[in-house]
């Protein structure tokens, strides 16, 4: 209102001023153009005020303004902006004058294009000697995500993120140049506006996030020390500003719908195969064998149930948030509110959030700044971890879900494993649900000792409490008539850390400056856990709310577990005259989860960079308009091991004295004193470029990452009493190459004009287990490989269907025409477990994505692609067991008239197809379409004179619409990036609008 109020009175001054003066040649004016400080481009709609006069205007699309004043004399002119800092100046009119008066705004976010956060601290991009790359908000918000990690998939090179289901609520697994530890765990640390935190990223909502900072190499990633040998991820929420009160609306809704059905046989082809089952088994007189007459009934009518289509349906999804942001000179807030439903595709299966944050910054002095970023966050997500679909795909085609009056059958057809789908995805049937509410703060307090020497003191509590609760009524498949019954688990965390954090800036000599930040840091958690599991629940409208009334208390168990961790760090930066960086960073962590020989690791790193467009020799008038070399080395920590591993532990055990049972305790685990930490020793050479003026910007890092100490369980003889013992043995590496690249394919020629950009990257990497266990040899049993990737697949290869034609060959392996022909892999006549082999890895060997973003007169489209090549998938699609008792995916099988090659005869005499899993493995590379997205931004004039706002966006925006790989198109896969029975992969369609006021 007070906009409108102002742009009125400007309006009514200048009515007025042009009855009564406009003729006069002697009006004093004060006009210009306001533009962005850093990109030069004119902003449209920034406020422009003159507090003596309670007057002012708004600037047009253009940039410009004109303010006519009544009286000569010496005025305030105040500009604001929404993300800008307020600007103020003195002018003085003479009487009859016209000022000029050009006004540049800064952007108020402390991240912009050209700074980066780099772990407590900023730096100039041209600064950073280590290997880190950035994600805006504006790629983040390009796809409807639900938490941090998803919106990194494709995003920049060298991140792997692999979405870890397609249930509403399911995250990510992101891999960081790739899988360094064996058992000890790969997930990267997430630091939130700051502060290192644990627990996963889908409490917080990415509609906050400003700016995601990846550090990848040992110097950006060692002053993290122990818990950064994975990567760190650095998230900086949005922050308030000294200017005008700014309201920000964000809202979506998208409809869902399943990329495809799973390709089962119909009710035709579930006969034939049936019918071949018992060819094959030579029993095949006629359908009434393996089929009832409810069955044969509908096979003879043509009729025939698709379960797939029944179960179904459009997923919704809502997301809205609210945005409120400013301040003054002396206390700059923003406050948000978030909230999130999503239905999926599957009725059972949903996910809600809502999130509350507040982010306030305040000068109590000129030396003294005190602050908080609190965020709470409540959600609910059902269905997350029970498979409803499979109970769909695998039931009989020519079974009858309803009886003769309408009502839900329990059993289909007459099969003791069989239950109908249609009951198991009722919400009276199961209860998945998981809870979770979270209050994560971090409260802090900056003070300028001196001019170059502040410190800063942070600590952030993180209260968490998750409740698990199951419910599984009598007619369920898992109870199955019986029983109704329920299980609970709660979880209660609490974690804080406490960090201080002293900085030193200095120049000297002009051309010399030094930067020093020491840290010492505190970090605890403990975690109280619950549970307990019940049958025979009475009354089955009281669900989990009551277990005290059920027969039957199958277990109950509490848990508690603490670990602390205790931390100091010291980095230097050397700058010389902007032409040679060097950074040093030494860190010692102390882990109470190691053993009391060796809780403490030391991780330094070092790096330098060479700024070769500022020396003198370079013309930057020639190709390379930048260009820096970078190179580096650190060592970084791994403490990924559960507390209370390094210490002698009991387990209770039962004896049986006659008749009597009694409890007692004997000893599970062997005590090991030395046991400490692994750790990842990283080198990093990497060139960043500008090329044509800085038309094209890239950036290309090789790497090798070599891990040692590795936190494995050794084999121990049974006659020891202990089945192994936790050491430090084996190693890995990783080696790489990363490569991003940014064009202005198309320049503006102005505000409105056209403009086309590309954003790509891809990177490549090479894992490899070095040692193990110090003896040169394989792990066969847990399928570690020295020369080979942590994760494969070892197994039979399939080389097609023995023929008919192969008979005697296939004979003398004991096998017969139709059945799966593994390769004999050492020639010796027959196949036994030496046949086995590596048959391809689960990582890939190449991934990257594309951006191309085009805009013009208000329009802007993004295409994003995302691409991974080299990988390995284990198709659970195809896992058919080809017996006739279930409904299968409709494959090509062999017969002795259909000479097909890669699936075996069907056959009732047994359950699975003998080398059943050599013929699951598939080429897992893909191409996504991952977003499309086409916006249009109302103009300004319009958008300010209607709503009285700022800006209104409205878009429409399509995420996952097309997949191309050879897994799908020849395969009859759906996604290859989760191949499995569960939840099918879906598309959806979003529509949305970004309103600012």
């Amino acid at each position: 209102m007070r906009k409108i109020r102002q742009t009125f009175l400007a309006l009514l001054i200048g009515i007025i001023g042009s009855v009564f003066c406009a003729p006069s040649v002697f009006a004093q004016q004060i006009s210009g153009i306001v533009t962005d400080a850093i990109t030069d481009n004119p902003i449209p709609g920034a406020n422009i005020y003159i507090p003596e006069l309670e007057t002012g205007s708004a600037t047009g699309a253009d940039g410009s303004y004109n303010i006519t004043l009544d009286e000569a004399g010496t005025y305030t002119l105040v500009a604001t902006y929404v993300g800008y800092e307020r600007f103020e100046t003195t002018l003085q009119v003479d009487e009859g004058e016209s000022v000029e008066f050009n006004i540049e705004l800064n952007q108020s976010q402390i991240i912009g294009e050209d700074v980066v956060v780099v772990g407590y601290g900023t730096q100039e991009r041209e600064d950073v000697t280590g290997s880190v790359s950035s994600v805006t908000a504006e790629e983040m918000n390009e796809v409807a995500i639900t938490s941090i990690d998803q919106g990194l998939q494709g995003r920049t090179a060298g991140v792997t993120v692999s979405q870890s289901g397609t249930k509403p609520g399911s995250g990510a697994s992101v891999r960081i140049r790739g899988n360094r530890s064996i058992n000890a765990g790969n997930d990267p640390l997430y630091v939130i506006d700051g502060v290192p935190i644990s627990g996963g990223l889908r409490d917080i909502n990415p509609s906050t996030i400003q700016s995601i900072e990846v550090l990848k190499d040992a110097s950006a990633t060692a002053i993290y020390g122990a818990r950064g040998s994975n990567g760190v991820i650095i998230v900086t929420t949005s922050r308030g500003y000294d200017g005008d009160l700014s309201v920000s609306y964000n809202g979506s809704v998208g409809f869902s719908k399943a990329l495809s059905k799973i390709d089962r046989m119909n009710g035709e082809e579930y006969a034939e195969l049936n019918r071949e089952a018992h060819r094959a088994a030579g029993q095949y007189e006629d359908d009434s064998q393996f089929l009832e007459p409810g069955e044969l009934e509908k096979l003879n009518n043509g009729e025939w149930v698709d379960y797939q289509e029944m179960i179904l349906q459009t997923g919704v999804r809502h997301n809205h948030n609210l945005g409120i942001s400013g301040g003054n000179e002396n206390t700059r807030f923003h406050v948000s509110f978030g909230g999130l439903q999503e239905q999926g595709i599957l009725a059972p299966e949903d996910f809600s959030r809502y999130n509350i944050q507040i982010n306030l910054d305040m000068d109590v002095t000129d030396k003294l700044t005190i602050g908080t970023t609190t965020l709470g966050s409540y959600s609910i997500r059902n269905g997350g971890d029970r498979n409803f679909y499979s109970e769909a795909v695998n039931n009989s085609p020519l079974g009858s879900p309803y009886d003769e009056e309408g009502n839900l059958v329990f059993q289909p057809i007459n099969d003791g494993q069989r239950s109908n789908p249609l009951i198991e995805v009722l919400p009276e049937t199961y209860i998945d649900e998981e809870k979770r509410q979270r209050l994560l703060s971090n409260v802090y307090a900056e003070y300028d000792l001196l001019d170059n020497l502040s410190f800063r003191m942070n600590f952030a509590p993180d209260i968490r409490y998750e409740r698990n609760s199951d419910f599984q009524a009598s007619r369920s498949r898992a109870q199955f008539l019986g029983p109704a019954a329920g299980q609970k688990a709660e979880d209660f965390i609490f974690e804080y850390t406490w960090e201080n954090i002293v900085e030193y800036e200095q120049t000297f000599a002009e051309k010399h400056s030094l930067g020093l930040t020491g840290l010492f840091s505190v970090q605890e958690r403990q975690t109280e856990v619950s549970s307990m599991s019940v049958r025979g629940i009475p009354i089955e409208t009281m669900k989990h709310h009551n277990f005290g009334a059920a027969q039957d208390i199958l277990g109950s168990d509490t848990g508690f577990e603490k670990w602390s961790l205790v931390s100091s760090m010291l980095r230097a930066n050397y700058n010389y005259d902007d032409r040679y960086l060097l950074t040093v960073t030494g860190r010692v962590d102390g882990s109470s989860r190691f053993g009391a020989n060796n809780k403490y690791g030391v991780f330094p790193s070092a790096a330098f960079s060479w700024n070769i467009a500022n020396e003198d020799f370079f013309n930057s008038d020639g190709l390379f308009s930048d260009l820096r070399l970078r190179v580096s080395w650190g060592k970084t920590g791994q403490t990924g091991i559960d507390p209370y591993q390094t210490l002698a532990l009991l387990d209770r055990t039962a004896y049986n004295y006659g008749s009597d049972l009694a409890y007692g305790y004997q000893p599970s685990q062997i005590s090991n004193k030395d046991l400490k930490w692994e750790t990842t020793a990283t080198t990093n050479i990497g060139l960043e470029f500008g090329i044509l003026d800085s038309r094209v910007t890239g950036s290309v890092d090789v790497y090798q990452q070599n891990t040692s100490d590795l936190l494995l369980q050794r084999q121990l003889p049974l006659t020891s009493g202990y089945g192994s013992i936790l050491e430090n043995i084996g190693s890995t590496r990783n080696t790489g190459i990363e490569v991003s690249l940014s064009t202005v394919n198309v320049e503006a020629g102005g505000n409105d004009g056209f403009q086309w950009t590309t954003d790509l990257n891809f990177a490549s990497n090479k894992e490899e287990i070095v040692e193990l266990y110090g003896e040169g040899e394989d792990d066969v049993g847990n399928e570690w490989f020295i020369g080979e990737p942590i994760n494969v697949f070892y197994d039979y290869e399939q080389r097609g269907v023995w023929q008919s034609d192969e008979a005697d060959l296939a004979a003398e392996y004991n096998q017969i025409p139709g059945e799966i022909r593994p390769y004999d892999l050492n020639g010796d006549g027959q196949i036994n477990a030496a046949d086995r082999t590596i048959i391809g890895q689960q990582m890939p060997k190449l991934s990257g994505g594309m951006t191309n973003r085009v805009s013009y007169k208000g329009v802007d489209l993004s295409i994003f692609l995302y691409a991974v090549f080299g990988r390995t998938i284990d198709s659970g699609i195809h896992d058919t067991a080809l017996v006739g008792r279930y409904n299968e995916h409709d494959v090509n099988y062999w017969t002795p008239s259909n000479p097909a090659n890669r699936h075996p005869r069907p056959t009732i005499n047994r359950e699975y197809p003998i080398y059943n899993d050599s013929r699951l493995y598939f080429d897992g590379s893909f191409i996504k379409v991952r977003n499309i997205q086409l916006g249009y931004t109302l103009p300004v004039e319009a958008v300010q004179n209607v709503l009285g706002a700022q800006s209104l966006r409205i878009y429409a925006s399509a995420d996952q619409p097309f997949i191309f790989s050879s897994y799908v198109q020849d395969h009859g896969g759906i996604d290859p990036e989760n191949p499995g029975t569960g939840t099918p992969a879906r598309w959806q369609m979003n529509f949305g609008i970004n309103l600012t006021f």
